[in-house]
Parts: C-alpha cells; sequence; structure tokens
C-alpha cells in the first residue's frame, strides 16, 4: 500500500480522508489476480501478518481473500438485521461454505444477531427444502433465483415452510423476482450488496427505495470512461476503500455499475443510497454468484487437447442462470469426448456446471469475445 501511494506521490501521513485519496489510482478487481501474483499471496495489501488471520478464502482468478479474526469482520449484520432477522430466527444459509466466503460471511453475521444457522450451501435442493420446512426456518440467505427454486421445491414437495423473510445477493434481483417470492410465497426479500474482497457495500432497508452504503465503507461512482466522479443521476462504477482495513484495499474497482438514488429514504437512514447494480464493466462475468475470469478460463478450457477456441454463453432459464461452452475443435478427434472432458474440467476447477458442444469454425470466428452476456433481465 505504502508503494501505491508512493507511485502517486502521496505518503501514508498525507491521506486524511476520502478525498485525500482522488490522486491514487483505481484497483480493478480484474487486474486484483496479477497484483497477488506479482507478490504472493496478497499483493502486499495485507496489512498484518498471514498468522493474524482466521481464514484464507480462494476466490474465481485465483484470488486469495483474507478474513481477519473478529465478529461480523465482514460486515453484514446491519444488512441482515435490516432484512428482518432477529435473535432465535433459525436462517438457512444457501451460499457455498467451501474455498469461498460468501456462507461464512453470512453465518458471522447471523452468529451476531443470535440467529441459528443452518448451513446449507450450495445444492441438494430437496434435502435443504425439507429442512426449511422441518425446522421451521424464519428466513433464507442465497442468490435470488437458488432462493426461488427453493420455495418453489419445498411448494411442489407440499411441505408447508414459514419463511418470512430473504436476503439475497451475489445476482441481480428482478423486479419479478422480488414479486414471486412475495405473491407466491409471502416471502419479504431484501439485497446485500457484498464482494469477496471487502465484504458489505451497500444494503436496502424495509422501504425498498435503494441500497444504503454501509458506514465501515467509502463509495465513489467513477465514470467508466473519463474516471471522474459520474454526474448526478449518471452511472458509474463502484469503487470502495475499506475505512479501518487491514487488507490495504483502497479505491478498488468492483467492475459493478451504479447511480445514486435521489432525495431521502423514508426509512430515516441517511446514509447515501446507490439505485441498484445496473451492470458491470470489465472483462470478469458473474454466473449463479461466481465471477469468470476470461484468462482463468482459459486455463481450463484451452488446456483439454483438441479445443482450438472457445466462447462461454451465459442465458437466463426462468430464475436461473444457464452457461454452456461452444468448441471449436480440432480435426481428427471424438467430439463427445472433447466436450465431456471440457465439462468436467470446468465443473472441477471453475466449480460450475456448464454443457459443452462442438460448433463449426465458422459458428466462432476469431477475436469473439471468451465469455458472451446473452442474460436478458426483466
Amino acid at each position: 500500500m505504502r508503494e501505491r501511494l508512493r507511485e502517486c506521490g502521496l505518503r501514508v501521513e498525507d491521506v486524511l480522508g476520502v478525498e485525500s485519496l482522488s490522486r491514487l489510482p483505481v484497483l480493478r478487481k480484474d487486474a486484483l489476480p496479477a497484483v497477488q501474483a506479482q507478490a504472493p499471496p496478497f499483493g502486499g495489501l495485507l496489512g498484518a501478518p498471514a498468522a493474524s488471520l482466521r481464514r484464507i478464502y480462494v476466490s474465481p482468478g485465483p484470488i486469495y481473500d483474507p478474513e481477519p479474526r473478529g465478529q461480523d469482520a465482514w460486515g453484514l449484520a446491519p444488512a441482515l438485521h435490516a432484512a428482518g432477522f432477529r435473535s432465535g430466527d433459525i436462517a438457512l444459509v444457501t451460499f457455498g461454505f467451501h474455498l469461498t466466503p460468501a456462507g461464512h460471511m453470512m453465518d458471522a453475521a447471523l452468529d451476531v444477531l443470535g440467529c441459528v444457522t443452518v448451513p446449507g450451501g450450495v445444492g441438494n435442493t430437496e434435502v435443504q427444502a425439507r429442512a426449511l420446512a422441518d425446522l421451521r426456518a424464519a428466513g433464507i440467505i442465497g442468490t435470488p433465483s437458488f432462493v426461488l427454486t427453493l420455495l418453489e421445491r419445498a411448494a411442489d414437495l407440499g411441505l408447508r415452510a414459514a419463511v418470512e423473510i430473504a436476503c439475497v445477493s451475489g445476482e441481480y434481483l428482478t423486479a419479478a423476482q422480488r414479486r414471486r417470492a412475495r405473491e407466491g410465497f409471502g416471502v419479504r426479500v431484501s439485497q446485500a450488496y457484498a464482494t469477496a474482497d471487502v465484504g458489505l457495500v451497500a444494503y436496502e432497508c424495509p422501504a425498498v427505495e435503494g441500497l444504503h452504503v454501509a458506514d465501515r465503507v467509502a463509495v465513489e461512482l467513477l465514470d467508466p470512461e473519463t474516471r471522474d466522479q459520474a454526474p448526478a443521476g449518471g452511472a458509474g462504477e463502484v469503487v470502495v476503500s475499506l475505512l479501518d482495513p487491514p487488507y490495504g484495499l483502497l479505491r478498488f474497482g468492483t467492475g459493478d455499475l451504479a447511480a445514486w438514488a435521489p432525495g431521502a429514504c423514508p426509512c430515516g437512514r441517511t446514509a447515501p443510497r446507490l439505485q441498484g447494480i445496473l451492470g458491470r464493466i470489465g472483462d470478469a462475468v458473474k454466473i449463479r454468484g461466481l465471477f469468470v475470469h476470461p484468462r482463468e478460463a482459459d486455463g481450463v478450457v484451452l488446456t483439454v487437447p483438441g479445443v482450438a477456441r472457445y466462447q462461454i454463453v451465459v442465458t437466463r432459464s426462468g430464475p436461473l442462470d444457464e452457461a454452456r461452452v461452444r468448441l471449436v475443435l480440432r480435426p481428427g478427434l471424438d467430439p463427445a469426448a472433447v466436450c465431456a472432458a471440457v465439462a468436467s474440467a470446468v465443473q472441477e476447477r471453475l466449480r460450475l456446471r456448464m454443457t459443452a458442444e462442438a460448433v463449426p469454425e465458422q459458428d466462432l470466428p476469431e477475436g469473439a469475445p471468451t465469455i458472451h452476456d446473452a442474460r436478458q433481465w426483466r
């Protein structure tokens, strides 16, 4: 961090507030794997001994995310409290508890609130649907698509779930999804905007008029082209600075696009609000709550013998993300065997299920984007 400051003519003692950081270049999330690789494992950004940490996570990239010791280190408790979680509530957490931090983030916040966690993790839909009903869980935490999938599976099984609230993150929440949860299942949905790098950034209150910026961070919205502050009502990249960081992520560019919400919130909170996440810039694409980086995908797909080039196509099927890998193969190989090898490698190393299909060379020209996001949000 001292080196980053020195390169732009700043000393640590010169940093008296967020305004002092305007000369500091934005550290883009897409660049973090390379930064960490140059000075393993944390890119020189960790301001404490690694031995002082509680956990180290491995996010796609790979990116190594340090978790300090202490209660609610990622700051999610205010978001879950605003969503309606209270002491004694049983909450099913459907984020992963393996390698990536989302499940542990939510569990730590629930513990601070006095809630009881059911660490459901990813998948096992029927088992989790039955647990919802058997345990009379008051709330669910997960991606919007999987929360709806669980509620629908419980209904299909004829189970009487007691769920009243849900806190969702990791995916874009559509108005249709929120309405389906409320009208179809009586579940009030709130959003938390967090990243694996910095934890909670912003969250919804019951008024549902934007996401309040958490008091643990400072947020700027920067025009993606000029890198100036985005004008009122204009979209900009969410750039986050942790205010008391053991991990020196100052002016961290998330790659997410947002705009400031106008006026005051009826709830009485005075923190600035984001209208919501409007999209992404940069190369990484989030699929089912996990970022996929083109360089990382190259290291998986192009190492399978017989693959000349490829493209990952992301679409939506109802509330769920679907992804497939289109492959141009070298001649003389068994297409079915190569496709099976690619699907297996993607599941093992990118931690995502994708189908793989061989396509004619002319259907995937040279220079086509590695990841084509064809999702439409309604």
